[in-house]
């Protein structure tokens, strides 16, 4: 392994403006990093370097304790073995991202024995924002983090509300509020950038979906704005345009159906406009525990068994999984199916899965930004 001594200073040349005031507030409660390894000696040494550049460390030695301090306390950091007892790394980070929306902002570095560059990319794709192959080059390690902190500092900048431009005190506010809120319901992404690729805001479910693919929408939103003014006609010179169209295999599911991500790129602006403001939207294959099931299951009349029953047929499970898992035999599955077609007017399977899909909202609780 490779060792770097010299603590760093947050305000040490090099570092000015939002930079450097971010690494200040990070450092005035003393960043907190979570080191999950059962590897004695690995853990010893990263908490020893992190602690004398002024970070404060927990340690995990497999994925129950993880989840466990995880309910008690919220690092700023994780750096994750993947070859850990109980839940190997990389699927207990896809739980953290999948369980912990409140945890959406805190950055995850997978460390591995395996460095293929498949291996890297399947690390990354699982939610890994970072992915460092051991033995571990603790220096690198450490840059790797607090690029990571500082990337995460600037983003709650950049998502915080602002008056809108034009309108001023209480009520532009509060107006903004509002939307930024509505946003945070949708079970699709939604980012804002502007001209530079810089995000201007990113609702809740674009943070958690497209963490580990940031960089990768960001240089599509780059490319388009780049063309953007170039290739426009003048009949789409103004308003809302649909500039690219894309997709992202991001691993499977429950029920083992591929999932994907499907990342549509607009200009929300004139192409002539001083500020263009450009948007990814973001769209799961398969979404999970959206509000929306329930919402169309109560408004149907469904029990809550035949409302559990069609979150798991809106997931994409088949009948004798969702029979497995409800621990109840397939006849009676069948029954509940059968009134479930019955109040929902469905003469097809597929149907009532469109159906329960049908409002986009996800029901999460709201996070202060």
């Amino acid at each position: 392994m490779l060792y770097t001594s010299a603590a760093r200073s947050p305000a040490e040349p090099g570092l000015e403006g939002d930079d450097a005031a971010a690494l200040t507030d990070q450092t005035a409660h003393a960043r907190c990093i979570m080191v999950c390894t059962d590897d004695s000696a690995l853990s010893e040494a990263l908490l020893t370097e992190f602690r004398q550049r002024g970070y404060s460390g927990v340690v995990a030695t497999d994925g129950n304790s993880a989840l466990f301090q995880l309910s008690a306390t919220q690092p700023d950091a994780m750096l994750c073995d993947q070859a850990l007892p109980g839940y190997e790394g990389m699927a207990l980070m896809q739980l953290i991202r999948r369980e912990r929306p409140d945890l959406d902002e805190m950055p995850i570095i997978l460390m591995s024995d395996f460095g293929d560059r498949t291996d890297i990319i399947a690390g990354k794709l699982a939610g890994a924002d970072d992915y460092v192959v051991k033995p571990v080059d603790i220096g690198l390690l450490v840059a790797s983090v607090e690029a990571q902190l500082r990337l995460a500092a600037r983003r709650r900048s950049a998502g915080g509300p602002q008056p809108a431009s034009g309108i001023s005190g209480g009520l532009g506010a509060n107006r903004l509020s509002a939307c930024h809120a509505l946003l945070d319901r949708l079970s699709f992404g939604v980012i804002f950038y502007d001209p530079h690729g810089q995000p201007l805001f990113s609702n809740q479910t674009a943070a958690q979906l497209s963490r580990a693919n940031q960089a990768t929408i960001r240089a599509w939103v780059m490319r388009q704005a780049g063309h953007n003014s170039k290739d426009r006609t003048d009949e789409q010179s103004s308003g809302s345009t649909i500039l690219d169209f894309r997709m992202i295999p991001v691993g499977v599911s429950r029920a083992n159906a591929a999932q994907h991500l499907f990342v549509v790129v607009l200009s929300l602006s004139d192409a002539d406009s001083g500020q263009p403001v450009l948007a990814a939207m973001i769209f799961p294959s398969t979404n999970s525990g959206l509000l929306g099931v329930g919402l169309v299951g109560n408004a149907i009349g469904l029990t809550p068994t035949e409302l559990r029953l069609a979150g798991h047929l809106a997931e994409g499970m088949r009948i004798e999984q969702i029979g497995e898992l409800m621990g109840i035999a397939k006849p009676t599955v069948n029954y509940h199916l059968r009134n479930i077609y019955q109040k929902s007017g469905a003469s097809r399977q597929s149907d009532i899965i469109n159906l329960l899909r049908a409002v986009h909202l996800i029901d999460r609780p709201t996070i202060t930004r």
